[in-house]
């Protein structure tokens, strides 16, 4: 919707829990209206139950007079959102941006400086109308699945690329089946044991890896277990496993809100890696989402690899800063300068390195608020990059 020239813009920075029942009400609207807020991530609940296990969620509600306009859902440890502000569960969440009617137009630059913000960072943003698009530094595609007219059809539409790695699963298939027959899918696992080991296998991956381990903290390991064993207000994580046998290969959990699956965290039995059973899982649940309700199957951000064979929906996300003002944005800009200015420099592989260590810190800092336990993960980084270099 266009502003008129009569319209005044206020702000207001809000806890999730004081959203009115009309702010809600207008969220769920918004959400609905919006194609490009398919994503569970934008659902109210969402934000809901992290602020039960983070104490530095926060709300921007834009308002046109009294109406609610656009909704900013977001973290910051600094008292009322002031500061260096990230995406809502970072780094958790795969999908954040503003919550709008498609046709919304806004100044977010005035919007969150009005709000206090010192500077906005964000990694994974949907941002269809483009209102930030002079803060982007990157864009990635994402890989999401459109089953909405049935896998048949879905199937039928993919490339030759797709049809090639499809007869690669299929001898992989008999394989597991030659050797560990029968093949055998959990679809909606409640099995306390799967989720442990789940839990288990992830993050020895990322041990593995060198990645940032984001399960090392409490409250992200609770909010994915909340969300998988109870739900929250019309979201929940559904667990999906399949067995070689009785043999547990490969687990997808996955946030929903019953007609999208996003999958979050997914795993398998590194000794099976030769049969391919995360990709067994996943066709699987391709083959099985009318039976579980899923109209769309979102693998998230980027398409390289195995996913490349799976996008059939352009969808986009970008990563960058908002430079607003005082001490974050001053730092913020000092950041990005460094990095600018080490992707141009004859640096060979290292011009990537402030992205990188910029990116790891963030990560960390999301999830752990203290001192001890940023400077142990840091070290941690340090030395598994290291170790990946020798």
């Amino acid at each position: 919707m266009g502003l008129s020239p009569d319209t005044v813009i206020r702000v207001e920075m809000k806890t999730p829990g004081s959203l009115t029942e009309t702010e809600l009400a207008a969220w769920r609207a918004m959400r609905a209206d919006n194609p490009a807020l398919y994503s569970p991530y934008f659902h109210p609940a969402y934000t809901d139950l992290v602020s039960h296990y983070r104490p530095d969620v926060w709300v921007v509600v834009i308002y046109d007079r009294q109406r609610p306009l656009a909704f900013l859902p977001f973290q910051s440890a600094q008292d009322g959102g002031r500061g260096f502000a990230r995406p809502i569960g970072a780094p958790l969440t795969d999908y954040h941006g503003f919550i709008c009617a498609p046709d919304t137009s806004f100044d977010p630059v005035h919007a969150l400086r009005q709000a206090g913000m010192g500077a906005y960072h964000f990694s994974t943003l949907v941002d269809p109308g483009d209102r930030l698009a002079p803060f982007i530094h990157t864009r990635n595609a994402c890989t999401v699945l459109d089953l909405k007219d049935g896998t048949k059809a879905w199937r039928e539409g993919r490339d030759a690329s797709y049809r090639r790695h499809l007869k690669s699963h299929r001898r992989r298939v008999r394989k597991a089946e030659e050797t560990y027959s029968p093949r055998q899918f959990d679809f909606k696992s409640q099995k306390e044991d799967v989720f442990a080991q789940l839990m288990r296998w992830k993050r020895a991956k990322f041990a593995e890896t060198g990645k940032y381990d984001v399960l090392s903290v409490d409250w992200t390991r609770q909010l994915l277990r909340h969300l998988w064993a109870e739900g929250h207000a019309g979201l929940r994580c559904d667990m999906h496993a399949l067995y070689f046998s009785d043999r547990l290969a490969a687990i997808d959990l996955g946030l929903s809100d019953g007609t999208v699956f996003h999958s979050w965290i997914v795993a398998y039995d590194p000794e099976l890696q030769a049969l391919a059973p995360g990709i067994q899982l996943l066709e699987g649940l391709i083959d099985g989402a009318a039976d579980l309700g899923y109209t769309r199957i979102d693998l998230g951000a980027g398409t390289e690899g195995y996913k490349r064979h799976y996008a059939s929906t352009a969808v986009e996300v970008a990563a960058g800063f908002i430079a607003l003002g005082g001490p974050a944005a001053f730092l913020s800009r000092m950041y990005g300068g460094a990095e600018n200015w080490a992707r141009k420099a004859p640096l060979g592989a290292a011009s990537h390195l402030p992205g990188q260590v910029r990116r790891r810190y963030s990560q960390i800092a999301a999830c752990d608020e203290s001192f001890t336990g940023r400077s142990r993960a840091m070290l941690a980084a340090i030395s598994a990059r290291k170790k990946n270099q020798t």
